[in-house]
Parts: C-alpha cells; sequence; structure tokens
C-alpha cells in the first residue's frame, strides 16, 4: 500500500517534518552537552523545537481528520505522528532537566549516551522517508532492523553509565538522582524510537 494519494499528497512531507524535528532536538542536546558554557542558549533552542513538533503533531491530526479519504486508518497515521512527537517531547524533558537541576558540568558518560540517541533519530528520520513510498518498500526492514540494534547498543551503555555513577563515591546523592534522571530520560527518547519502528513493522504486516 503507498502512503500518499491525490487527496493528501503532504502526509508524508508532515511526518518527515517531524522526525526532522526529533533529530534536531537530538543534535541540540548534543550540542549542549559538547559546549556546556553554554547550555543555556541550546535549551532554549531545544525549547523551540519541541514547540514546533507540537505544531506539526496538531497541523497533522487536524489534517487527518478533516479528510475523509487518507492513505491508511487514521488510528494508525494517528499512531505515527503521535510516536514521533513523544520522541522530541521526550529529548526535550532530558534537555530541561538539565536546565532546572543548574548541572555545573557534564559526566564523562553522557556525551555517549546523546551520541548514540543522534544516531537512531536519523535514522527514524530515515525510516519515515521510506514510508512515502509505502510500507513496503524493501529497504524498511534493513532500516528498522538498525534501530532495534542501536537500541540494544543504547540499553548495555545505559547499564554502563548507571553502573559508573553509582560507583563514584564522591557524588552527591542527590546529584546522583538528577544524573540518573537524564540517564533515563535519554534511554526513553531512544525507546521511543524503536517503539515507531516496530510501529512501523506492524503495518508492514497489516497493509501487505
Amino acid at each position: 500500500m503507498m502512503f500518499t494519494n491525490k487527496s493528501s499528497p503532504s502526509f508524508y512531507d508532515m511526518l518527515e517534518a517531524q522526525a526532522r524535528v526529533a533529530h534536531e532536538s537530538a543534535k541540540a542536546l548534543d550540542s549542549a552537552v559538547l559546549d556546556f558554557g553554554k547550555v543555556q542558549d541550546y535549551l532554549a533552542q531545544l525549547d523551540a523545537l519541541e514547540h514546533e513538533g507540537d505544531r506539526l503533531t496538531h497541523a497533522f491530526i487536524n489534517k487527518v481528520n478533516t479528510l475523509f479519504i487518507t492513505p491508511m486508518d487514521k488510528e494508525d497515521l494517528h499512531g505515527l505522528s503521535d510516536r514521533l512527537d513523544d520522541i522530541t517531547d521526550t529529548i526535550e524533558r532530558a534537555g530541561g532537566r538539565i536546565g532546572v537541576y543548574r548541572l555545573a558540568a557534564p559526566r564523562a558518560e553522557l556525551s555517549g549516551l546523546v551520541t548514540m540517541l543522534m544516531g537512531i533519530t536519523n535514522e527514524t528520520h530515515r525510516l519515515v522517508a521510506l514510508l512515502r513510498n509505502g510500507v513496503q518498500h524493501p529497504e524498511l526492514e534493513g532500516v528498522i532492523a538498525g534501530i532495534h540494534a542501536m537500541e540494544s547498543r543504547t540499553d548495555k551503555a545505559f547499564r554502563q553509565a548507571l553502573a559508573y555513577l553509582f560507583d563514584d563515591d564522591s557524588i552527591d546523592i542527590r546529584l546522583l538522582i538528577q544524573w540518573k534522571e537524564i540517564y533515563e530520560l535519554i534511554e526513553s527518547a531512544v525507546n521511543r524510537c524503536e517503539k515507531f519502528a516496530s510501529f512501523v513493522e506492524s503495518l508492514m504486516v497489516k497493509y501487505a
């Protein structure tokens, strides 16, 4: 089944825009981690991206709800859009915690986790781009398998980061709790990318 038709030529463009915002959010978080002296500037950028993601989501849902004929079931279109928005929202929450807690410097393991987040959001954007060619596009399975593998590697890195955190006898308990929450939010954002890929996988079966 093709993911577009003459009555809705911009569905895939709108979803791609959402996926792009998610990836740009991951990049903004990475910039914040690499340049903590300007962290508030990057967090402001992240906040703006989250608002743009919300705007795109609302525009997409409104478009779906106002059309009689859609390229797939409306609940499936809602599912795609909502899952993409969840990725951006979770990344913004991770960055927001850095600002709220006024952390003075990043921990060494943070950069690796965010780099993995950038990688999986990039592949999620690639996955969305392929949808315009139909849910049976031959490249979809490979991209989805890659996303699953990336999530698995990130999960191992997350557990290692927690181990380093809890092995640090010099860290204040409040700081430990704060970093643990940030790590968990980054892992959650990665997991949401995998959930999006799994949802696309289910659509491949449904519309086979």
